[in-house]
């Protein structure tokens, strides 16, 4: 015999209460300070008594939560009670994670997939259940008026034999709303450059990881920028994203080999790592550009590029490459 959910009457999920994290009405920030999965400064955690299940003729073996929210990849929350992920709110920058755990046990911490809980014997704390939501930081929080709505969360429902013999509760959070000041900068030159590398004699460079002595001619970028901030920046190989190392990947169209390109800050000779085009506090291979003393203060960043020996044999012919770059404001 198969029923529906909505057959088994006699199991009910009750509404308690809702939970209300909140946000500071205003905040300034520098726009890229704010470190992912920490919790939101200012803001607070909102618990609450969320549910109750009615045992009136009501056959039970577990509760199972269900986190409906869209996953923010690669953030995690530390709580209290261990990493939770993090989901979206809505509001640029800011998330949100969950705790839930019936009335006898710690709170658990939500992951992206549902969590089952045993049901407690009759009339004890295990058939209530209390949630908690906290606010985090996501990643970069530009300027602006933000506002969204309620919004539903999660659902938690009675279950037997794996079956659901209840109505599913949908679980909450109230509206969340903030003005965001950041501070950050503007780029005024350089967003655009082509660079001319000198031509190569491929006898000069001897043995693998030999460079040459010349260089191209210098390359910079101009930024304008609020006071305060402190600049960042990460180069990104463009042709090999995963690159982490400090040589960059010739394009596809080139048909010279065994030949890489280092960048340098100009008037050194240590070549710069590359990391994930991201501006997110601590990206890797992150390194610091300079500080801005007052508003409208401008920020060079200057730079050289070399070749360097990557085989042991070099194929003559004609190289191109490509790098961004990013910049993180805090």
């Amino acid at each position: 015999m198969f029923l529906s959910e909505s057959a088994f009457a006699a199991c009910t999920v009750n509404s308690r209460s809702t939970p209300y994290p909140g946000l500071p009405t205003t905040i300034s920030t520098i726009r890229d300070s704010l470190a992912p999965g920490i919790q939101f400064p200012s803001s607070t955690a909102g618990g609450a008594y969320v549910a109750s299940i009615d045992s009136s003729g009501c056959q039970i073996d577990a509760i199972v939560v269900t986190p409906l929210g869209r996953v923010v990849p690669g953030v995690m929350y530390q709580s209290e009670t261990g990493p939770a992920a993090v989901f979206e709110t809505g509001i640029p920058g800011i998330g949100y994670a969950l705790e839930t755990g019936n009335l006898n046990t710690s709170l658990v911490p939500s992951g992206a997939e549902p969590i089952v809980f045993p049901a407690g014997p009759w009339g004890s704390g295990g058939w209530g259940y209390n949630q908690r939501a906290t606010l985090v930081v996501t990643g970069p929080v530009p300027t602006g008026n933000y506002r969204v709505a309620a919004q539903t969360t999660s659902t938690l429902a009675a279950r037997l034999n794996e079956t659901v013999v209840s109505n599913r509760l949908s679980i909450g959070i109230y509206a969340l709303s903030i003005n965001v000041t950041a501070k950050a900068c503007t780029i005024t030159s350089g967003a655009t450059n082509t660079v001319v590398m000198p031509q190569l004699v491929t006898y000069s460079l001897k043995a693998v990881g030999d460079v040459s002595a010349a260089k191209s001619a210098p390359f910079s970028l101009g930024l304008k920028c609020d006071a305060g901030v402190s600049v960042h920046a990460t180069l990104t190989d463009a042709t090999d994203p995963a690159n982490t190392g400090n040589i960059l990947s010739l394009a596809k169209n080139s048909t010279a080999t065994g030949l890489g390109i280092q960048i340098m800050k100009k008037g050194t000779t240590i070549p710069l790592n590359f990391g994930p085009d991201s501006s997110a506090k601590g990206n890797k291979n992150q390194w610091l550009v300079g500080k801005s003393a007052a508003s409208g203060s401008v920020i060079s960043v200057p730079f050289e590029a070399r070749y360097i020996k990557t085989e042991e044999t070099i194929k003559p012919g004609a190289m191109s490459a490509l790098s961004t770059i990013t910049f993180s404001y805090q």
